[in-house]
């Protein structure tokens, strides 16, 4: 008995005492996506009539029935958030990084000419004068009226983009409301990205980007890491398949292919039951969904 007790003294004095689990963190999980929803997200507004990345081909994307314009962002030398595709551009007769050149030499480019050598059936004149932007006047432009699907391009070379991006949507109170669909939508191909987003605002969906070549395909191990951070995933649709989708879905995932500009391919993906298209042309995805919704009415009164 007297050596139990010294035991127990000793362990006591010691600090061998039985070890408590400590608590686990709280795991968020990703924000979800409406999924009854065929999301039609206007790819660079409506790029297959005005210049891309314009106010002008935002508004004919808005006008004609987009759920989402989507808006890719590189960051100038000056630091502001540009809506633009390439990474170079081509100033004074030679290619440059866009960040290493500031916005006001960024706007010496012409966006409205460049698309009237490539669509001259689409072009109207007085699209020919289109200008680049930046974030901040898009969103003084639209404010809340629309629903923005915003692609970081590549963070690794601009610094700080992440922090920049969400104070400029918190500035115009486009987070953390309460709307029938997600006021704002991030993706990316870049993972890190999306989960240093994640950190700093979970409330925002977020979209991992692929490029796969003939098949798209996950493994277990990519799947349950998306899965910590993503609400869905953005695929070429020439990799895309109804098995892909299905996987996607069994784990909760929605899938928005890119870029599906013709009709039957609409019909097809709608049928495999995709979560929405990136579309050049929102006008044809919108009576591409009219029409399947109404014949859904039809069979299903």
């Amino acid at each position: 008995m007297k050596i139990m007790k010294f035991l127990i003294i000793l362990l006591f004095i010691c600090g061998c005492t039985p070890q408590q689990s400590k608590p686990q963190p709280q795991t968020i999980p990703p924000t979800p996506l409406p999924e009854n929803d065929f999301l039609i997200i206007g790819h660079r507004g409506a790029s297959a009539y005005a210049a891309g990345h314009t106010l002008a081909a935002y508004e004919m994307a808005v006008l004609m029935g987009a759920d989402y314009i989507e808006i890719d962002l590189q960051m100038t030398k000056d630091g502001k958030l540009v809506a633009l595709h390439d990474s170079v551009v081509t100033l004074h007769n030679a290619q440059q990084a866009v960040a290493d050149v500031t916005f006001d030499e960024i706007q010496l480019l012409s966006p409205g000419k460049e698309f009237d050598k490539n669509h001259l059936s689409y072009t109207l004149p007085n699209f020919l004068e289109l200008r680049i932007v930046d974030l901040s006047e898009i969103l003084n432009y639209f404010g809340d009226r629309v629903n923005y699907y915003i692609e970081i391009k590549s963070p690794k070379v601009y610094p700080g983009i992440e922090e920049e991006l969400l104070r400029q949507l918190q500035e115009h109170q486009l987070l953390n409301r309460v709307d029938p669909i997600p006021k704002v939508i991030i993706q990316s191909f870049n993972t890190k990205s999306l989960q240093e987003i994640f950190a700093m605002e979970p409330s925002i969906p977020l979209i991992k980007l692929y490029t796969f070549g003939k098949k798209a395909h996950l493994s277990k191990k990519e799947l349950k890491e998306l899965t910590k951070y993503a609400s869905g995933v953005g695929v070429n649709v020439e990799a895309i398949n109804r098995k892909f989708i299905d996987k996607m879905h069994n784990e909760n995932l929605l899938v928005h292919p890119y870029t599906v500009n013709d009709e039957e391919t609409m019909r097809s993906l709608m049928n495999y039951d995709v979560n929405g298209i990136f579309t050049d042309r929102p006008d044809v995805a919108l009576r591409v969904r009219n029409e399947k919704n109404n014949t859904d009415i039809e069979l299903y009164p």
